[in-house]
């Protein structure tokens, strides 16, 4: 599980870290002291849970949290505030949770389990949805300009990191959108996608060509963006070959 604790004070952030692993010990967890801080984290990794104070000084939370749901539409928020007037806010947001401070372990033990319930429940759902799939979904949605923009998967050459988000290119356009790339590379991972490298995510048909480049590394050509260099990682390079029988 992996686990983001957003408060601007760091007593806070510390007791819940040790709140939570007294609980679930195995649990990845990352901080963010600011709403700023939490809106880099949340381009960058993906997150099972996340626990969300209210007022974070540049940010109010309940905000936050609305945008971080834009970003991982299937993140559970939890608000761990001081503050007990927003639950209203927070079930408009559909928050898995509310707790206050100072935090109860009983609270946070209860929490957790209520997560993993949930969580149990919607892979049982989604498995049944795949049974009773007749055909593939084609498209794919792209948060951009406040706007969700569908475009068929089978047209997008390619995806690359940039200035906090992700650009998408789709035969001769591209979009800035709002998700990080691992979200991407999870939502196309069974439609010919290979991550290259941590800044790259490539549309396998679209390769027209593998070939060396300075200081012994790799790239691929990308049919459409011939003038284009995306590197290969060194630890990727082995699998791209035998994806294509090299």
């Amino acid at each position: 599980m992996k686990i983001a604790i957003v408060d601007d004070e760091r007593p806070s952030r510390s007791e819940l870290r040790h709140l939570i692993c007294d609980c679930f010990a195995e649990a990845e967890i990352m901080e963010a002291a600011s709403g700023e801080e939490a809106m880099e984290l949340f381009l960058k990794e993906d997150f099972d849970l996340i626990f969300m104070d209210i007022n974070l000084g540049d940010i109010d939370g309940t905000t936050l949290a609305a945008m971080a749901k834009k970003a991982q539409p299937n993140v559970e928020i939890v608000f761990a505030t001081a503050y007990n007037n927003y639950a209203e806010k927070a079930f408009d947001i559909d928050a898995l949770n509310y707790i206050l401070k100072p935090f109860d372990p009983k609270r946070i033990e209860q929490t957790l389990q209520r997560y993993m319930k949930k969580r149990t429940k919607d892979c049982i759902i989604k498995e049944m949805g795949k049974e009773e799939e007749k055909t593939p979904i084609s498209k794919i949605s792209i948060t951009c300009d406040k706007k969700m923009i569908l475009v068929d998967i089978s047209d997008i050459v390619y995806i690359e990191t940039g200035n906090r988000a992700c650009i998408v290119h789709i035969k001769g356009k591209s979009y800035t959108a709002a998700c990080s790339m691992n979200s991407f590379e999870e939502r196309l991972k069974e439609n010919g996608f290979f991550r290259i490298h941590k800044s790259y995510l490539i549309n396998l048909k679209y390769v027209i060509e593998i070939y060396p480049w300075f200081n012994n590394t790799t790239c691929v050509k990308m049919q459409g963006y011939e003038k284009e260099v995306l590197t290969v990682g060194r630890n990727q390079i082995k699998e791209l070959k035998q994806l294509f029988s090299m």
